[in-house]
């Protein structure tokens, strides 16, 4: 689920020790009830992807759609997954208000399952979830044959060392990354990382900045491929001049 640094309610910790919710029900719930102005989308999000260009891309744990939105206004057409239905209502509130419904698909779906298509994405975004490495590992494994070549994974998540995590989220190491780590996954799963890097971001009203694990991988460019001899020797050929 997509929350940058924002605090939890304490019921919403359903899973005493983890620091994330057991359920849909709880996100559906805080979503619900939450009286909050939409937020705009990642600060690091944006750092790292404006001026990109736009394509297919997969927003995992989309939330309220912030992320979807904002790729959208940039021309790409979005599948906006998360597994709270609630939140998704309410990203298609602000896709409406953008003017970019037509550029974003909803998706009610538990990301740890989810397989696209070999070759159909250009981008996926993971941005602030809250999961064990375990999930993590597998997502990266089941998403990166999803990228077409020169295809990006980015993951941008609350780096172990956030110093801000202490009141803004859980410390549960479980679902805290750096960025050693998820390069080592996405590596293991064929992708070539670019950078994995902690990066400070500006919280508005902190005193202190957050720090963010920001990672992000592409998917290597296929080789030439071979050419085809399937076709009669007279059709290969017909663009050669013979000895005299």
């Amino acid at each position: 689920m997509s929350v940058d640094g924002m605090p939890l309610p304490a019921w919403k910790h359903s899973r005493p020790g983890t620091g994330y919710p057991a359920d849909a029900a709880a996100w559906n719930r805080w979503y619900t009830e939450s009286d909050r102005s939409w937020a705009p989308a990642s600060s690091s999000v944006r750092d790292a992807l404006n001026g990109l260009a736009p394509g297919r891309a997969l927003d995992l744990g989309a939330g309220d759609g912030r992320n979807a939105v904002w790729l959208a206004g940039r021309g790409w057409h979005v599948t906006a997954m998360d597994f709270s239905a609630a939140a998704l209502d309410i990203g298609r509130e602000r896709a409406f208000a953008e003017g970019v419904t037509a550029l974003i698909g909803w998706s009610v779906a538990d990301v740890t399952t989810c397989t696209p298509a070999p070759g159909s994405l250009d981008l996926v975004l993971a941005a602030f979830l809250r999961l064990p490495g375990t999930d993590f590992e597998h997502i990266i494994a089941r998403t990166a044959p999803a990228l077409a070549p020169g295809g990006i994974f980015l993951y941008i998540g609350h780096d172990p060392a956030d110093p801000r995590e202490g009141t803004a989220g859980t410390r549960d190491p479980a679902v805290l990354h750096d960025s050693t780590e998820v390069a080592v996954w996405a590596r293991k799963s064929g992708l070539q990382v670019e950078s994995a890097e902690t990066r400070s971001r500006p919280v508005p009203g902190a005193r202190r900045p957050a720090l963010d694990c920001v990672v992000l991988a592409s998917s290597p460019a296929r080789a030439a491929p071979v050419p085809s001899f399937s076709a009669p020797l007279s059709a290969r050929n017909t663009d050669r001049k013979v000895p005299s």
